[in-house]
């Protein structure tokens, strides 16, 4: 029963994949393209892995041994999610990638590049004091996250003495780097800023924020230069970037510290366990899955009926104001803790939905997911797309990656909450001081000369209008009819 299962993952998968492919739908811009990367890696390459390398260590950690129907179920369940999520994405979004980078756009960003100087000058020194603040724990602790404690019933990890927004704020250095070095078209020096941040980041441990910021400068380089498609080095580059992947996550980044600074400290861990290729938990949302089918109702009696969307309400408010705030979603009603040891666990989006409402919560919330994200995709290609709006769409795509992985909502809002700040404050920026939308901006060339308009946005020669009587002074309007006479007198 589970070979067929398994088949079916593979063969479906293959088929999606090829016909998406070959569509002309796809583009590195789409979320399919990243959810099917997501799918890929963890419901299908690595299922086939550990059929036949017989993977067991998330199975001895997380203290469970799961039936052969649990697991065909996950990975059926796993599959049905994607193909309801690739229907509704493609439905809803099924509009070509479009590049709308015109002279006008290029002008408009000529035009908010002093504002966004204002938006460095803001940000910037909360960021790096954020990752000051990070780095230095690291250094004095061996472990950049030695603030966070985990609650010994529910499981969940909080921040304990400091402020999660303190500690999450460097995050805007991320998108800031990678507007930078697209408004500075890619100079070499432009790339410093993020290349600083990355290997910051490496340093105390973090992996995610790593890969966003660098998969955020991709998609705006590919937008520059208006590419769909990744280019041949990308996956040269692939396994390098997965081999310090891996490292950094072996040693929370001490071996980085340790090159780039005086650190002294190491990370004292438990007896370390011998990894196989993939074996770990940065790529087990299969075994997550099967944990949470053994669990949800067999054992739990009951479903967690999409509790988890409350906490959109309660994680804006600082724990420092609510001391007594609730651990995860408030009012939950599964522990998942009173079955097994599921730490460091990641329930993806259909995880999140079995935990919610079993295989019609698997249907309702990739369904969910597809429906937002296709919506939101067609309404960027569809648009104008203005400096703001390709700045928050190629800022948001990344952290999809972290989203497709977690399956709540929740971590949309609080990857987000970073990510598009500093396009927020731009946004506001930039209408403060009186510059119009493109829109605006678009109307104006088609009345005006390119004379009056700024840098970058003149008119050519044959692209400009005649102007009108009222717009040019009167020595010149009666050359221009003395002009007209003379020719009509000729003819």
């Amino acid at each position: 029963m589970y070979e067929l299962a398994l088949i079916f993952a593979v063969i479906s998968f293959l088929w999606i994949g090829v016909t998406y492919v070959r569509s002309p739908l796809f583009s590195v811009f789409h979320p399919l393209t990243f959810y099917l990367a997501f799918h890929g890696i963890v419901f299908v390459l690595r299922p086939v892995l550990s059929y036949f390398m017989d993977f067991r260590l998330v199975y001895q950690v997380y203290q469970f041994t799961p039936s052969l129907a649990d697991k065909a179920t996950a990975l059926v369940a796993a599959n049905i999610g994607m193909l309801v999520f690739v229907s509704a994405c493609w439905w809803f979004g099924n509009a070509p990638m479009q590049f709308k980078t015109d002279r006008v756009a290029l002008g408009e960003r000529e035009m908010l590049k002093p504002t966004f100087w204002w938006v460095l000058a803001f940000l910037m020194p909360i960021g790096l004091y954020s990752l000051y603040e990070v780095y230095t724990t690291a250094l004095t602790t061996g472990s950049a996250y030695s603030n966070m404690i985990r609650d010994g019933r529910a499981g969940q990890a909080y921040n304990e003495g400091t402020s999660g927004y303190l500690v999450e704020a460097q995050l805007v250095l991320a998108s800031i780097g990678a507007i930078l070095a697209w408004l500075m078209r890619f100079r070499l020096i432009s790339l410093v800023p993020l290349g600083l941040f990355a290997l910051y980041r490496l340093g105390i441990g973090g992996r995610g924020p790593f890969i966003t910021a660098m998969i955020t400068l991709g998609l705006f380089y590919l937008y520059d230069r208006k590419r769909k498609n990744l280019p041949v080095w990308v996956f040269i580059a692939a396994p390098v970037l997965l081999t310090i992947f891996t490292a950094v996550g072996d040693d929370r980044g001490a071996a980085i510290r340790r090159a780039i600074s005086d650190d002294q400290t190491s990370e004292i861990f438990a007896a370390k366990r011998e990894e196989r290729f993939m074996e770990g938990m940065d790529f087990a949302n299969l075994e997550f899955m099967e944990y949470l089918v053994y669990v949800v109702p067999q054992r739990s009696g009951t479903y967690g009926y999409f509790n988890g969307v409350l906490q959109l309400f309660t994680e804006p408010v600082p724990r420092a104001i609510w001391p007594e705030k609730p651990i995860g979603a408030p009012f939950e009603r599964i522990n998942l803790f009173d079955y097994g040891l599921p730490l460091g666990m990641t329930r993806s989006l259909p995880g999140e939905g079995w935990f919610a409402l079993g295989w019609l919560g698997v249907i309702i919330w990739c369904g969910f997911w597809g429906w937002a994200l296709g919506s939101i995709y067609r309404r960027f290609a569809e648009g104008e797309q203005s400096a703001f709006q390709v700045a928050a769409y190629l800022a948001f795509l990344p952290v999809l990656i972290v989203a497709f992985r977690d399956g709540q909502i929740v971590t949309v809002f609080r990857q987000c909450l970073f990510y598009l700040a500093p396009v927020v404050l731009w946004h506001f920026a930039a209408r403060g001081v009186g510059i119009p939308p493109l829109g605006q901006l678009r109307m104006i060339l088609s009345k005006k000369s390119g004379a009056f308009l700024p840098r970058g946005m003149e008119a050519a020669p044959s692209e400009r209008p005649v102007a009108d009587n009222q717009d040019v002074p009167l020595a010149v309007r009666r050359r221009r009819l003395a002009l007209r006479q003379q020719s009509s007198g000729e003819t």
